[in-house]
């Protein structure tokens, strides 16, 4: 049974506090497998929070401290005295040595592509991020949008596109079909004014001048 059931079925329905969350069920000794009712208690969602961060204080494990952070996360606070707090070099490079080389297998690649390809964003998943993005420029400021933009340019500098990636980013990408093209050029060819080409194929007339210089569907071309 559910230690949260475990807990009702002795003490009744578990509360809420003032902002209307729902209390929490800590396990006294740790142990989240161990649901005997001498150890569960209820305790708010804040007086979790400063439980395990005193635990992490004055033990210092690991564990105490991830309860912590997630807790402080549903509490929408920052856990000061834990500032500074970070993964040592030594372990960041031990992961860095069992990651280097390592590949995923081609169907799990192709199963992961094939999902996102087909994914749909519903209504509620793009209002929560478009929402996301004005609170960042909102709350962000200027001098810290800069340095997270510069950071993301810095850890792609000098990293090159292949061309054949940059072919199939071209195709996905491109407005008129492949026969749309050719049909495009040869029009261009016979001397048709580009604004009526313009006007057929819904395209600018700088598209046009792209597709009759060969800067654009180039595979048609090679």
């Amino acid at each position: 049974m559910n230690y949260r059931k475990i807990w009702e079925s002795h003490h009744g329905k578990i509360p809420f506090d003032s902002e209307g969350r729902v209390y929490d069920i800590h396990h006294i000794d740790g142990d989240r497998n161990n649901n005997e009712i001498i150890n569960l208690i209820c305790l708010s969602l804040e007086d979790h929070y400063k439980l395990h961060l005193q635990q992490y204080i004055d033990g210092g494990k690991i564990k105490d401290l991830a309860s912590a952070r997630i807790l402080s996360g549903r509490l929408g606070k920052k856990i000061e005295v834990l500032t500074g707090w970070s993964v040592s070099e030594e372990t960041k490079e031990k992961i860095r040595k069992k990651l280097t080389g390592k590949k995923r297998p081609k169907d799990v690649v192709d199963k992961v592509r094939e999902k996102l390809l087909n994914y749909k964003w519903n209504d509620e998943q793009i209002k929560s991020r478009v929402d996301g993005l004005k609170n960042f420029y909102k709350n962000t400021p200027r001098e810290d949008r800069i340095e997270w933009r510069n950071n993301i340019s810095q850890s792609h500098l000098g990293k090159v596109v292949k061309e054949e990636t940059k072919e199939k980013l071209s195709k996905l990408n491109s407005k008129l079909s492949d026969n749309e093209a050719l049909e495009v050029m040869n029009l261009i060819m016979s001397g048709e004014r580009y604004k009526l080409i313009s006007k057929k194929y819904n395209i600018s007339q700088a598209q046009i001048t792209s597709i009759k210089q060969k800067k654009t569907y180039k595979w048609l071309w090679s």
